[in-house]
């Protein structure tokens, strides 16, 4: 499997893969190397802001504040607007040149 080295630099992506990194990948039914770098650090986020409050992640959580897109010929997780706070007054919009 090949991955880009940004997945591990931007992304925070360690080996061996968390649990719900996984969760998340098979609940939407895509690989890893199919999402974006941007993916991972909103997935790991997630994950930890859930278990600073002591609350067991969960995909079906996970997705009440995040879909999948298709743009570019990667998948993105993007925010549900609307209803959902967002958790970050000014999350990244964008990492330059991740997939070179």
């Amino acid at each position: 499997m090949t991955l880009y080295v940004d997945f591990f630099r931007d992304g925070n992506f360690r080996l061996p893969m968390l649990k719900f990194i996984g969760e998340v990948l098979i609940g939407y039914g895509l690989h890893i190397s199919q999402i974006n770098t941007l993916g991972l650090p909103r997935i790991t986020h997630f994950e930890f802001i859930y278990r600073a409050q002591r609350i067991e992640p969960t995909f079906e959580k996970f997705n009440i504040f995040y879909f999948v897109t298709h743009t570019g010929g990667f998948y993105s997780l993007n925010s549900h607007t609307g209803g959902v706070k967002p958790c970050s007054r000014d999350p990244p919009k964008r990492l330059h040149d991740w997939n070179k």
